[in-house]
């Protein structure tokens, strides 16, 4: 099972998102592969945390906090519904999507 999950985390960074710029690692996979991450514990951990670091970083790079104290189970909530309503989307795209979903609530006064 191991075994599976480094080549499968492998194959993710050779991979590019359908956005025009590359996205690697997790990010690069389908929703799918977002749904399917339950079945083994280092891939689900490796998702998750590659989704919470986008995150973040896009909060860092940001000119306004957007994630607050960083409520990391509505963050993946939010992934999972997305996920099970558009699997053939993209994690990064579905991301960015968040990003700006959580840039909008961060903006209202």
């Amino acid at each position: 099972m191991k075994a599976f999950a480094i080549g499968f985390l492998l194959a993710c960074l050779a991979t590019t998102a359908d956005a025009g710029s590359s996205i690697i690692g997790a990010g690069s996979q389908t929703c799918t592969a977002w749904t399917n991450r339950k079945k083994n514990a280092v891939v689900k951990g490796s998702f998750e945390s590659w989704l919470v670091g986008f995150i973040s970083g896009l909060n860092i790079s940001g000119e306004r906090d957007m994630v607050g104290g960083g409520d990391f189970d509505a963050i993946i909530a939010w992934m999972d519904q997305r996920c099970l309503t558009t699997p053939s989307d993209r994690i990064g795209i579905a991301a960015l999507d968040l990003s700006m979903e959580l840039a909008k609530k961060a903006a209202k006064p």
